[in-house]
């Protein structure tokens, strides 16, 4: 009775618990021997090669390790049609293992060589174990011939052969010996079956929509007996044609958050290997919170290197991906001037020089931006409008002789702008041309100025001193533009014409 509790428990306990990890496994520690070495770049400097592959070899043979023969490895590599290190994918580093048995793979790049009186040179490498994939060991370096000169010049290496020799060594001197691996009690040191591929299309989602789910399976050194794959407690039912390409359908869970694909796999033997985190399928039901900020909301576009455009920055107030988005600017009647859309993330700013769709200069007045936003699972949303003034035009002003005496001039100035003003100023001539006041302010110009002024009756001017009132003014709004008139006579005031009055009719009485 004992016994048969016990295979219930146990069988129990597998059912519950065998999906979490390796049957029955354990860490052990293997040492370093044979190392699969992807060939490094090949510079010429000055019609004179370099292998830097030759390098690293040379190096971890003296550091007494087994490299594998080139040859070796390429012929497994263009069997799988790998040609760049980009290719080589979790799957296919621990069947190299398998196959060349190779403890590590070894690869690396020279990011700098250069030759002369003081040559240069950087690279990185790093190693691979080639039974989980892991990164055991990565170091990078850069050395030039004026990195071993004394004080005085002495030890200056000049040779770039000898530089190289000197970095690789420095590089691969804390190399480690040993490696840790997984290691099951029947003896079998890599696992038969890899998970080459695991994927949700569409991988971001509102909660309760639907989700196809792929899955590529890679034999290593068994075959495959079973496979299955959950979201939490939800098993999919998975399709398969050829036995390596799997398929099916999901439906996403209703509360927002990150769900990990779980992948379970048996062999021939009925061992249990499982997969962990293999995909994440994120649910968002919440649209995006994005806002925009403004350094400034006027723009000047006439090409006088003052506000000519205006830049607004996008923010994302949570951090989430974008499936696409537009900011649109339009007029005081909704009308869209100009407009622009892209996908992914948003640009780090905008820019608008005052330009319609056409590119041709915008009408000066009132304009509007918003920003719309769409996230991968299809949730969108847009900010509140924000307005924008365009003014390119000088401010209009008109100044007139409201009144003259012998000891005063008073001046009527009207100002006429979309903007506010920002500074002003007046000079006023008398009739010999000399200046009779200087008027000068920030914001908004008087209404009217007074000019005490001296001036010689006009019996007592030679003809070559009478002459008549002027002025100079320079106004400049806070967009930029700028009014300036130069010595242009008084004007009075246009006497205003009245009509005479008409007379009332009068009542004849006449019969």
């Amino acid at each position: 009775m004992k016994k048969h509790l016990f295979i219930v428990v146990a069988i129990l306990v597998f059912s519950l618990h065998g999906f979490s990890g390796r049957i029955l496994a354990a860490d052990d520690v293997v040492k370093i021997k044979r190392i699969a070495l992807m060939p490094f770049d090949t510079f010429t400097v000055e019609n004179m090669p370099f292998d830097m592959t030759r390098f690293i070899s040379d190096c971890l043979v003296k550091n007494e390790f087994e490299v594998i023969s080139q040859d070796i490895l390429e012929n497994f590599l263009a069997k799988r049609r790998i040609r760049r290190t980009e290719f080589l994918d979790k799957p296919t580093i621990r069947e190299m293992g398998t196959a060349l048995k190779a403890n590590i793979l070894m690869l690396g790049s020279v990011d700098l060589l250069e030759d002369g009186e003081n040559p240069q040179i950087a690279m990185n490498a790093q190693m691979i174990n080639c039974f989980d994939s892991s990164v055991v060991w990565a170091s990078s370096i850069s050395r030039t011939g004026d990195d071993f000169a004394t004080f005085l010049g002495i030890g200056r290496i000049t040779s770039l052969q000898k530089l190289i020799g000197i970095t690789v060594e420095e590089l691969l001197s804390d190399l480690p010996s040993t490696v840790n691996v997984i290691v099951d009690m029947d003896s079998s040191s890599i696992t038969p079956i890899e998970i080459s591929y695991a994927g949700f299309s569409p991988n971001v989602l509102r909660g309760g929509e639907t989700t196809r789910v792929s899955i590529e399976v890679k034999e290593i050194t068994k075959k495959l007996r079973d496979i299955r794959a959950f979201v939490l407690d939800s098993e999919i039912d998975l399709k398969t044609k050829d036995g390596r390409c799997y398929t099916g359908t999901t439906s996403a869970p209703f509360i927002d958050g990150v769900y990990s694909l779980k992948i379970y796999v048996s062999d021939r033997w009925n061992r249990l290997f499982s997969v962990n985190s293999a995909a994440n399928l994120t649910v968002h039901n919440s649209p995006p919170e994005v806002t925009l900020l403004f350094q400034k909301r006027l723009i000047s576009p006439n090409n006088d290197g003052i506000n000519d455009y205006i830049q607004f920055f996008p923010e994302l107030l949570k951090a989430i991906s974008l499936e696409s988005w537009r900011v649109e600017i339009t007029d005081k009647d909704g009308n869209i001037v100009r407009s622009e859309d892209g996908f992914g993330m948003l640009p780090t700013d905008f820019f608008w020089r005052g330009e319609n769709n056409q590119y041709t200069t915008v009408k000066d007045g009132t304009y509007f931006c918003q920003l719309f936003v769409e996230d991968k699972a299809g949730n969108r949303t847009s900010i509140a409008k924000e307005k924008i003034e365009v003014d390119k035009t000088p401010p209009e002003t008109t100044v007139v002789l409201a009144e003259e005496n012998e000891e005063s001039l008073t001046l009527s100035l009207k100002i006429k702008d979309i903007s506010k003003i920002a500074d002003w100023k007046v000079i006023i001539y008398d009739r010999t041309g000399a200046e009779a006041g200087k008027f000068e302010g920030e914001g908004n110009i008087p209404a009217t100025i007074v000019c005490p002024v001296k001036e010689k009756s006009k019996e007592d001017l030679s003809p070559e001193e009478e002459g008549g009132l002027t002025y100079s003014l320079e106004v400049r709004d806070i967009a930029g533009n700028r009014l300036q008139i130069e010595r242009q006579p008084l004007k009075c005031p246009e006497s205003k014409v009245t009509e005479p009055e008409k007379k009332k009719d009068e009542w004849v009485e006449d019969f």
